[in-house]
């Protein structure tokens, strides 16, 4: 890929297109439902939709399914630089919650963990979000007390499995900070506890392992407001014996959290939060109490996540070639087509110019997606508008993946329902129709390829009813809001 294409992969926000089960459907005409449209009008009605300020920015595939399925585009993220500080929506919008698992429980779980850990009603929503930095080490300090009474003081090895966005099982930049906070936290306080990377060396030696979720909610708990914090989870594994001896609930202002993604997860071509990510969120998370077992298939895949977490770092220092080997060698360690290793043989291979690799990487995304039944592609559209980019290379990539899901979906003669979302700036009405807009131009694209789904293929908009994140920054933070999903089901 060329300088100029990575820099509008880097400047522009993500549209993810993902599969997920769904109820089967008939195939018909479907318009945005102008009931839900009216019914919240968010803040700053009439300002330009999915943007405040226009700144310019499985089975094996081949055999009919007969079980539905759900595919996520996610449309663009309108604020295309990078930042290194959150940026401010100045028209909030109402807004779904993430729909996560990160998500406080409706109830406390049976013999839930300490009080001040925070359960509804037992902490979360009486612990004040403070500043990042300050809630990290509020919540480190906890869970540091607590692994003290649970192992003791015994000389043992502390390795960070890097911390994770719980909704979507990307790094960030806080999720790093986050680490490395907690990290110089252990040394200065926990002299028993030497914090290391995770490498196939350091997990041989059964060491205590850190995991943790950063995650943005609302702390009203309500589903229709924009989310103004970030939940932090903080778990230790004790790997002698695959248990919790520690887990600790806090929360940071969402002003203070760096949430955009780093390079590996915003240039993938996936969102990869499929099963072996869940299942780390799955033990992280409130589905785990202290005493627990980890997840199994979580800790069945962490040979392969040490390798995996090899390979990135590899990746982000410029070491492609050395990142490409390094997933080719995870595949044997991994869950079959891990999206982490698929998006990572693909990326690598286009640095090094091996396109047919590159479009085998990408042909096994597709069938896996077919196969697990969620498949996430991520597209740069123009701002404000349905129009992918088509900047440098980023044309002929584009058409090469809609070409491929065309022809996938085609041979298994599945039918589509394009739902478009957007983001929660601007008025309902807008949204509505922006998000429409989108989810056509993706369905046009897709008969083109294969006429033989035109029949098949149906367009509905959402509008931002059905945000995931639901910040309303408009950037590379809340991309995932802005997404077409198609729904699947056999003809």
């Amino acid at each position: 890929m060329d300088s100029q294409a990575l820099r509008i992969r880097a400047a522009a926000a993500a549209v993810v297109l993902s599969l997920a089960a769904c109820t089967t459907w008939s195939p018909q005409t479907a318009v945005p439902d102008p009931q839900a449209a009216s019914a919240s009008k968010p803040a700053g009605a009439g300002q330009a939709t999915d943007q405040v300020a226009a700144t310019g920015s499985a089975e094996p595939a081949g055999a009919a399914s007969k079980q539905p399925v759900r595919v996520t585009l996610a449309l663009p993220a309108e604020d295309a630089p990078r930042r290194t500080t959150p940026v401010t929506s100045a028209a909030p919008a109402t807004v779904a919650p993430p729909n996560d698992g990160d998500a406080e429980p409706a109830a406390r779980p049976a013999g839930g963990i300490d009080a001040l850990n925070a359960y509804p009603d037992e902490g979360p929503r009486s612990l004040r979000p403070i500043r990042f930095r300050d809630a990290v080490a509020r919540a480190g300090t906890t869970l540091l007390q607590q692994a003290r009474a649970s192992i003791g003081d015994e000389r043992r090895l502390l390795v960070i499995d890097p911390l994770v966005d719980g909704a979507t099982g990307q790094q960030t930049a806080s999720t790093v900070e986050m680490g490395k906070i907690l990290a110089d936290l252990i040394r200065q306080n926990h002299a028993s506890l030497t914090p290391s990377p995770l490498t196939r060396a350091t997990l041989a030696q059964k060491p205590v392992l850190f995991i943790g979720t950063l995650t943005a909610f609302n702390t009203a708990g309500s589903g229709q407001t924009t989310a103004n914090a970030f939940r932090i989870w903080l778990t230790l594994i004790d790997l002698r014996t695959g248990r919790i001896v520690a887990k600790v609930i806090d929360k940071a202002t969402a002003g203070s959290v760096d949430a955009v993604p780093l390079s590996y997860y915003r240039d993938s071509p996936t969102w990869p939060r499929d099963r072996t990510v869940a299942a780390y969120i799955n033990s992280c998370t409130f589905k785990t109490k202290i005493g627990d077992p980890a997840d199994p298939a979580y800790l069945a895949r962490l040979p392969a996540a040490a390798v995996i977490n090899e390979a990135i770092d590899a990746f982000s220092a410029n070491q492609v070639a050395d990142a490409n080997r390094l997933f080719r060698e995870a595949e044997s360690l991994a869950e079959q087509d891990d999206l982490r290793i698929l998006n990572g043989l693909y990326l690598t291979s286009r640095r090094l110019g091996r396109e047919e690799e590159a479009r085998a990487a990408f042909d096994r995304i597709v069938a896996a997606g077919l196969h697990s039944q969620r498949l996430p592609l991520k597209f740069l559209f123009v701002p404000a508008k349905a129009d992918l980019v088509r900047t440098g290379d980023l044309a002929d990539e584009y058409a090469m993946w809609l070409h491929e899901v065309a022809k996938q979906a085609s041979q298994q003669q599945v039918c589509l329902l394009v739902v478009g979302h957007t983001s929660k700036t601007g008025t309902v009405q807008m949204n509505d129709a922006l998000s429409y807009a989108r989810a056509n131009s993706i369905r046009t694209q897709l008969s083109t390829d294969a006429p033989d789904l035109a029949g098949h293929l149906t367009s509905q908009g959402k509008g931002f009813r059905e945000n995931l994140i639901g910040l309303g920054t408009d950037d590379l933070r809340d991309a995932l809001d802005r997404r077409v999903e198609l729904l699947v089901g056999g003809c």
